[in-house]
């Protein structure tokens, strides 16, 4: 008989243990699916103002197989949930991921959340037992994104001519800096991220719009800077002095060979005038030469996002798997 059971995440022999069996549960994966072990040991035990997450395990006798992740923001979109369920590959189709489901989804009742969300992963256009597994359990889909990944290489290749087909801007001017905004910027990048869930195609995605007031951006970068991430950011600034689009790309301390683009927004007052690649291409710079180690960049666009997937792919990313974002309500 399999037990689940919580996982303190500053137990550092369980949360090992845990990390082991989502290890293994996506090592058949592309790209960077799962963090480097010390990413994971230094970012889960840390307290989050912004987001309460629940570790569980699924114990067979002394040895732990299969894992589960409940994720909830406490400042905004307090119906909601994300839940996330791995199983050793030598222990599927045992009812292991269903009792880790149901009872990700008994916390997340327990915490006031109706709302569920989660993923699925398929190759490029594909379908798969992910897939499957989610709607037997309940899980409409919300939204369908693509992942894609850039090797370095491949960027630098096409870099100049790109550069050359994307000026910046007359009147405009990009900075950029590592996770911390300049002071005289934050108000008006908290007013941009602010746009950010109404101006990103969510699908079905039941998510409302936040407020970042500079308190907390501060307090975002500070925890970015206490678990050794650096959030590499180009921001557009426009004649007026506002800001009109940022743009960033993250990269750990522990694993300085990948990274993942976060957030890419363009004000819809600045739109037209291709500052979103002349960001991404300020920021993808910016790692370039902060990063000689670096390999590869990962992403992920709503397919409906035309106009992002066109940038993405001119810059050199190719779609490596098709993302599910899935929905149930309790």
């Amino acid at each position: 008989m399999v037990d689940i059971e919580q996982i303190n995440p500053r137990n550092e022999a369980a949360l090992r243990a845990w990390w082991e069996v989502g290890h293994a549960a996506t090592a058949e994966r592309p790209g960077k699916p799962w963090p480097v072990w010390e990413q994971s040991r230094l970012a889960l035990p840390v307290d989050n103002p912004e987001r309460g997450i629940t570790l569980v395990g699924a114990i067979d006798g002394r040895e732990m197989v299969g894992a589960g992740l409940l994720t909830r923001t406490l400042k905004e979109n307090l119906h909601t949930a994300m839940a996330f369920a791995y199983v050793r590959p030598d222990c599927t189709r045992e009812g292991i991921g269903r009792r880790l489901v149901e009872e990700l989804e008994v916390v997340a009742l327990g915490d006031g959340r109706t709302t569920v969300q989660s993923e699925a992963y398929l190759p490029p256009g594909g379908s798969g037992t992910a897939e499957r597994f989610a709607r037997a359990m309940g899980y409409d889909v919300a939204s369908r994104e693509s992942i894609k990944e850039l090797t370095l290489t491949d960027f630098v290749e096409r870099r100049d001519a790109l550069a050359a087909s994307a000026p910046v801007p007359e009147g405009y001017r990009i900075i950029t800096f590592d996770t911390v905004c300049p002071q005289e910027h934050v108000e008006s990048f908290g007013r941009l991220l602010g746009m950010l869930m109404s101006e990103v195609p969510l699908g079905e995605l039941d998510l409302e719009a936040s407020e970042w007031t500079p308190g907390r951006i501060r307090a975002a970068e500070q925890r970015q800077i206490d678990t050794g991430r650096h959030v590499q950011t180009a921001m557009a600034i426009a004649p007026d002095g506002a800001v009109a689009g940022v743009s960033d790309v993250r990269v750990d301390d522990t694993d300085r060979e990948h990274a993942q683009v976060g957030i890419t927004i363009v004000d819809p007052a600045h739109r037209g005038k291709r500052l979103g690649l002349a960001l991404k291409l300020a920021t993808h710079d910016l790692v370039v030469a902060t990063y000689p180690d670096l390999v590869s960049v990962d992403t992920s666009n709503a397919e409906v996002n035309t106009w992002m997937n066109a940038v993405n792919e001119a810059l050199g990313y190719r779609t490596i798997e098709t993302l599910l974002e899935l929905q149930k309500k309790l």
